[in-house]
């Protein structure tokens, strides 16, 4: 965490002192630095998927719905960043696009799960 808070404060801060003269730079700057981070979070969020990958295979649960998952967190997480990275590009327009998108996206890979679970549910009943 150490090494990424870094790398940020020392982005913001060249692009603090570029946005004046070079407000272009400024900008490449900002999403070259959120894709920097942005990949070391998908290193360990690789890390945390193989957890419980190895969680899964000992628990009687169909692997489809944690890759459904998983799916839905990955949806989640590149949503938020092209959304941020688009509100701090001034287009919070085409951000508000995206975050919609993201959650009809995720509502609509979430009907097979929600049909299963309504189903065992009223198997138990």
């Amino acid at each position: 965490m150490l090494k990424i808070g870094i790398i940020g404060i020392a982005a913001v801060f060249f692009a603090v002192l570029l946005k004046r003269d070079r407000p272009e730079l400024s900008m490449l700057l900002s999403v070259a630095c959120g894709t920097i981070i942005f990949a070391f979070a998908l290193e360990r969020l690789g890390t945390t998927i193989e957890f419980f990958k190895g969680l899964l295979s000992k628990l009687p649960v169909d692997s489809a719905f944690f890759v459904t998952m998983i799916k839905m967190l990955g949806i989640a997480y590149i949503a938020e960043f092209s959304s941020s990275i688009c509100k701090d590009c001034g287009h919070s327009a085409i951000a508000s696009q995206i975050e919609l998108f993201a959650k009809v996206a995720i509502v609509v890979m979430s009907i097979p799960v929600m049909s299963c679970l309504i189903e065992l549910i009223g198997e138990l009943l």
